[in-house]
């Protein structure tokens, strides 16, 4: 099975919501050209809403970056789809902090 079918079947809404809500009042604190810049990419709101406050105007480079932990596909490549975009946020809770 592939990286994105592994974490496709562990992702669960109810725990990434709870997560994401974490960084509520981070991400206020954000550099409003970087949420831009992430719209602008179509980076779903709420997977900017955690690497921005994670990891700043890097999120840009590291989506791009073929990421062993994926399978050696880049983060981006997961949005392609909604299956994908949700086998990223179950990485993402996998990440260490």
């Amino acid at each position: 099975m592939s990286m994105k079918g592994i974490y496709s079947e562990e992702f669960n809404q109810a725990s990434w919501d709870a997560f994401v809500q974490l960084f509520d009042e981070l991400y206020a604190q954000v550099d409003p050209k970087w949420i831009e810049r992430a719209r602008l990419q179509k980076i779903p709101e709420d997977v900017s809403q955690v690497l921005l406050c994670e990891m700043g105007e890097y999120t840009f480079k590291w989506l791009e970056k073929n990421t062993p932990a994926l399978g050696d596909h880049s983060p981006v490549s997961y949005l392609e789809t909604e299956e994908g975009a949700n086998a990223l946020r179950a990485a993402i809770l996998r990440m260490p902090r």
